[in-house]
This record gives C-alpha cells, structure tokens and sequence, in this order.
C-alpha cells in the first residue's frame, strides 16, 4: 500500500493537509504458487475524516484503476474491489481520496482474501492519520 499525490509523488498518511486530494495504491501479487486466483476481494476501509472521490460520477473512471477488475463497490467510508489473478501476475488498484475533516483519525487495516478460499489472503496493519489545517 503507497500514497501519493495526484501527480505521483509519496505521501506520508499519517499527517495530511485539510482539502488536499491524494491517491492510495494497492498492488497485489500472486507469486503463482498455488495457480490461478479467483474470485479475489479487495477491502479497503477508510478513516472518517478522508472521503472517497468516485471517479466513475466524473466520467473518467480509467484512469485511476490500471488493472482489469470484476466489480468495484464504492461506498462513503470503504471501498471492494473484486478480481481474478493469474499466476506470478500483478494487479494494482488505485482510490482517489480527499483530507476533508480536520482531526485524529484511524486507517484501518487493508485486506485481500479468496472469497472461497481462506487459505488465500494478505492484510496490512491499520494505524492512526490526522488531517491538519
């Protein structure tokens, strides 16, 4: 998991400025030892004081996700994103966020599991951010 600023640069999370627009980036990779991956879940929740800009309402939903997908639910604190992976491939999926309310908040954690298969999954710790003026 990385962020950026909407021109590319690294961003630290934990300290964000109040209106800036950022991106998060999940890449998932299948090191191809156990075959082709289906029905693959992405979860990412989000803190409270962040808010989703869904680029599918500005007509320009392409360029931020650059990996094939199933289906993506967006909703007002969290986004799914469902996919199938290949064997020693590698699927990256991109949020377009906003810092939008000032205050402590908490990142929680991100996961990628097989929805059939609980054998297949990774998870990244959750952790504290805070959007500053």
């Amino acid at each position: 998991m990385k962020y950026s600023t909407r021109e590319g640069k690294p961003l630290d999370p934990a300290t964000l400025r109040q209106g800036s627009d950022f991106m998060a980036t999940v890449t998932i990779h299948n090191q191809g030892k156990r075959g082709y991956y289906e029905q693959m879940a992405l979860t990412q929740i989000l803190p409270s004081g962040w808010e989703i800009i869904n680029t599918r309402m500005m007509g320009n939903d392409s360029a931020f996700h650059t990996s094939p997908l199933t289906y993506i639910d967006i909703r007002d604190d969290r986004v799914y994103t469902y996919f199938n992976i290949e064997e020693t491939k590698t699927r990256t999926y991109n949020v377009l966020l906003n810092a939008a309310y000032l205050g402590r908040y908490y990142l929680p954690a991100v996961s990628c599991e097989a929805m059939y298969d609980n054998t297949i999954q990774a998870f990244l710790p959750g952790k504290w951010v805070e959007v500053v003026k």
